[in-house]
């Protein structure tokens, strides 16, 4: 009788025990999300991150990536708890983790602390490497200026909301709100100043600063000093349309507002990502161009150069219903009632597409200023019949 063979205990492959499989390695989970991040797989970089800083939570190259990649793609609660975890590790170096949280901490004092160490860092950063003539010292110059705006804007933001709040529940009317909101902007506006000329003098080719100092100037109620740091700002990346002999704008202006309501809303379910890198690289954002043309509606006396950049804007891009509402009011503000009519129409029927509900701010927006319009060529109307 032959001898039987015991259960539990297979026959080893290969004439020897099994090798142990070889554990994948923090520094390899790190490369793995650097490459799909390359081909904007944000998910497979995410998971590739966590693994890592599961693997190893004092990594402090992979716990700075997973804190700026959730900065960026979310979820947002996450992407504090690392954040808090990276400046535990490493609080003097790496001034990014300290901005992002400035962006995402909800609470404004932490919010503002937050960015005043990411800039007091990265001034630091940006000194050595000028002392050094590191290759790295202009990119870090335009990172500085930008930090330093940013703190600006978060400094006067801040304090316009706590004197607002506080009035508010003084119960006070309208135009004491109002007082004391211009009270708050004087409060800080020494220490604001202060920050965009460090800003103007780390980036001096930047257009932020200037527009920044514009936008403080409007709200201390200096509209000609605004409207002349709004111009300085422009003069380093606005070029007005050119216009032919008959004085109609060429291939700028309004090419995109006049073309047919099919194509442009096709557009609207294109891809605009390669526009937007292409726009970063040669100027200013899309956002910071409809800042510009917001102040330009409240300070300069006529419409033209607002809505030379509005339409610049639409060109570049026609998926966006604030360009196309602003264009419409731009239009309206210059008694171009029937150009304002069209224009909203076409912004209406973007709002459509994207499916935009009758609740919606923006929707309420575009209705208010329709109202407005009809308004005005029904005055009008009746003022040339008489």
């Amino acid at each position: 009788m032959g001898k039987t063979k015991g259960k539990g205990h297979p026959k080893a492959k290969g004439g020897g025990p099994r090798a142990p499989a070889a554990r994948i390695t923090p520094q390899q989970l790190y490369e793995q999300a650097q490459l799909a991040l390359q081909y904007d797989d944000f998910d497979s970089a995410r998971t590739a991150l966590r693994k890592a800083v599961k693997l190893d939570p004092k990594n402090i190259e992979c716990v700075d990536a997973l804190g700026a990649l959730l900065a960026e793609v979310g979820p947002e609660e996450e992407a504090v708890e690392v954040l808090k975890q990276a400046v535990s590790l490493n609080p003097d170096v790496g001034y990014e983790k300290y901005l992002y949280l400035g962006q995402l901490l909800e609470v404004p004092e932490d919010a503002l602390a937050a960015t005043r160490k990411g800039v007091q860092v990265l001034q630091a950063q940006h000194a050595a490497a000028q002392a050094t003539s590191s290759d790295e010292a202009p990119v870090l110059s335009r990172a500085l200026s930008g930090a330093l705006c940013s703190l600006s804007e978060m400094l006067i933001a801040g304090a316009q909301e706590r004197a607002v709040s506080a009035a508010a529940e003084r119960g006070c009317d309208t135009a004491a709100i109002e007082a004391a909101s211009k009270e708050a902007v004087a409060s800080v506006a020494a220490e604001a100043e202060h920050l965009l000329s460090l800003a103007s003098t780390a980036d001096p080719d930047s257009p932020e600063p200037g527009q920044a100092l514009a936008a403080l100037r409007y709200q201390q109620g200096r509209a000609t000093d605004a409207l002349e740091a709004l111009r300085r700002s422009m003069s380093l990346w606005y070029t007005p349309t050119n216009k032919d002999e008959d004085g109609e704008e060429g291939e700028g202006g309004m090419a995109a507002a006049k073309g047919g309501e099919d194509e442009a809303m096709e557009d609207a379910e294109e891809d605009s990502e390669d526009d937007s890198e292409e726009e970063e690289e040669d100027g200013p954002s899309y956002e910071f161009r409809i800042e510009s043309a917001k102040l330009l509606l409240e300070l300069e006396d006529t419409t033209a150069t607002a809505i030379d950049v509005l339409e610049g804007l639409i060109e570049e891009d026609d998926r966006v219903p604030d360009a196309w509402h602003l264009l419409a009011l731009a239009y309206y503000s210059g008694h171009q009632y029937a150009e304002a009519a069209e224009v909203l129409a076409k912004g209406q029927a973007l709002l459509a597409k994207l499916g935009a509900g009758p609740e919606d701010e923006i929707t309420q927006e575009f209705a208010d200023l329709e109202s407005a319009i009809k308004e005005a060529i029904t005055v009008t109307g009746a003022s040339a019949a008489q």
